[in-house]
Parts: structure tokens; C-alpha cells; sequence
């Protein structure tokens, strides 16, 4: 949600509304007097990731090729933007339990390498968590700072998922950029957090902030019978991630990867988002969930993750003087 100033004159009923900036102004000899003007604003931005049949990136399209239908009515686009190297403000989230004993080099190895991969542009914090949460790293630029923050990493303690990503949305605030992803990073389900996984998954659906998660992972079929509550883990991180409008990803311990290329991907699938903004048709919401579905008209593609379920908060009412000359 945006909180929008307009400054307009109003001069009268048969001349309407002139900008203040007119070289020649049409004044009327009875001018309506100087008012405040109170317009109820609710701005919705959505982002969405297009691929073709093939995987691979679709960035020639327009705003003319999507559709945006809200609690099933279709909504007018109002604003459109695709920028493949905007810069991203990243927020780092690493599970230090003492289930990851044997994970951990894997989590940072693969985090390393993500932040070796970022521009210049781009700024990135970290944060671990185990009992409890541990600000390593605010936002910085700084290859340096962000390698040094990953080191003398140690594992122990227990699980506190769900209040990491609540002290991770909380950090992203003082974000520079508008693109604002949260990566977790966590081999377990929560057993510490103070807050509830529904309060989690509230957050990330009030929030503009995308969450991805990497599943550190036995193999599936030996983590599954290994680990009675597996499933409560996987089903956890889809929720999640689903809540956040990203998507999650599974690295075995037991398989080798390119993490340089796994890494240009991951960056590259969040530089290629089209951000979409509406004004929602649906009139005054409270706190009500809505349904978004992002569809995209040109034949042979898909939006990833195009599906989402958001809280909508009240609508901001943006108060500014009207002024008459």
C-alpha cells in the first residue's frame, strides 16, 4: 500500500480542475475557496516471474499481456514495469540448529556464493537464527561485510523459523530498493518460535516482501522415513513460501551442484519480474483476505507463481490542501 499525494486547484464547476503550473490559467470571477480534499487511495502491487515452454525468461511483454482478476473481477492496470537489472534489497535467513550439524557448510557455501553474485547495486542482510535470532549483518553493498558476516557460523540450539521471518520483514523496511526478497535457509520444522505459523504466513501476506525457501535436505526417501515429522517440515516451507508469493527450493546433502549457476538463476528469476499496480474496484477493504490470480494473455507462457492470497488492510486516506488562485 502507497500513500499518494496529489496537489490540484479547484476553480469552479464549468471551469474544472487546471494544473497550478498552467501558463495561462482560466480564473473565474467566483473561484470555490481553498478546501481539503480527502481521497481514499488503495494502490495493490503485485509482481510476477513469465517463462516460455522452455524455461526460459519472457521480458518483451507489455502491460497489454496481462490480466489481473481480484476476488474473481477483473482489475484496470494502472502501473507497469519490467527492469531486468533493478537492483534487489536482500534479506538472509539461516537456520543454525543443531539439526543442521551436518548441513550448515552446505547453507553457507551456497550463501556465499549468492552474495559473491549480487551487483554493486544491490544490498543484502543476514540474519541466523537457532533458540534464538542473531543480527550478523544489516543492509550493506559491501561484498566484504557480507562474506565476513558468514563466518564463525556455528550450529546448536533449536528452531525459531517463524520468528526469523518476522524479524526479517521487520529489517526490510529500511529497504532501498523496491524488489525485496527474503531467503530462508533451514533443513526443520519450528520448535522455538514465540509466534504461531499463522502469524508467520499473516505477516508475509500484509507484507511486499517475497519469500523464497532452500530446504537443506537428506535424501527425500531417507529423510522421510528417518524423520517422522518430514512431512510437517515440507508442508511447512510450501506454506510459507506460498504465503510469500515465492516458491520453495530442495538441495540434497547428497547430491553436487553448480551453486555459481544455481545462484545465477535464483538472481536471475528475481531480476526478471514484471511489478503490476492496480487500484482495486472492490471498494473499501478492512482486513479481509483477497484473492489474486495474475494471467498473462500471450499464448506459449506462464506466470511463475502468479497465484496469490493477501490480507488487505484498511486504505490510506491521503489528505492534501487544494489550492485556488
Amino acid at each position: 500500500m502507497k500513500r499518494i499525494e496529489w496537489t490540484i486547484a479547484v476553480l469552479s464547476c464549468t471551469t474544472g480542475i487546471i494544473p497550478l503550473h498552467s501558463q495561462n490559467p482560466i480564473i473565474e470571477s467566483n473561484p470555490v475557496a481553498p478546501q481539503e480534499l480527502i481521497v481514499d487511495v488503495d494502490l495493490t502491487n503485485i509482481t510476477a516471474t513469465v517463462i516460455d515452454e522452455s524455461g526460459k525468461y519472457v521480458e518483451d511483454l507489455t502491460a497489454e499481456d496481462f490480466r489481473v482478476v481480484e476476488d474473481g473481477q477483473e482489475q484496470k492496470i494502472s502501473f507497469f514495469s519490467h527492469e531486468s537489472q533493478a537492483p534487489i534489497s536482500l534479506g538472509v535467513l539461516i537456520d543454525t540448529s543443531g539439526s543442521v550439524q551436518d548441513k550448515l557448510q552446505r547453507s553457507l557455501q551456497t550463501m556465499r556464493t549468492i552474495a559473491a553474485t549480487l551487483s554493486s547495486a544491490d544490498e543484502m542482510f543476514v540474519i541466523t537464527f537457532d533458540s534464538h535470532i542473531t543480527f550478523k549483518q544489516g543492509f550493506t553493498n559491501d561484498p566484504e561485510q557480507i562474506q565476513r558476516s558468514l563466518r564463525d557460523i556455528h550450529a546448536h540450539g533449536e528452531t525459531a523459523v517463524y520468528d526469523a521471518i518476522a524479524r526479517g520483514l521487520s529489517e526490510m523496511q529500511t529497504a532501498k530498493h523496491q524488489k525485496r526478497i527474503l531467503l530462508l535457509l533451514t533443513d526443520g520444522f519450528d520448535t522455538k518460535s514465540r509466534i504461531t505459523a499463522d502469524q508467520a504466513e499473516d505477516l508475509l501476506k500484509r507484507s511486499d516482501v517475497v519469500l523464497y525457501a532452500i530446504g537443506i535436505e537428506d535424501d527425500a526417501e531417507t529423510a522421510a522415513r528417518r524423520h517422522p515429522r518430514y512431512r510437517i517440515y515440507d508442508y511447512m516451507l510450501n506454506k510459507l513460501s506460498s504465503a510469500g508469493g515465492g516458491r520453495l527450493v530442495r538441495l540434497y546433502t547428497g547430491k553436487s551442484y553448480d551453486l555459481r549457476s544455481l545462484s545465477d538463476l535464483f538472481l536471475g528469476e528475481l531480476r526478471q519480474q514484471y511489478t503490476i499496480g492496480y487500484y482495486s474496484r472492490a471498494g473499501t477493504r478492512r482486513d479481509g483476505l483477497i484473492d489474486i490470480d495474475v494471467r498473462v494473455t500471450k499464448p506459449g507462457v506462464q506466470v511463475v507463481c502468479r497465484h496469490e492470497n493477501r490480507h488487505a488492510g484498511p486504505k490510506y486516506r491521503s489528505e492534501r490542501k487544494a489550492v485556488a488562485e
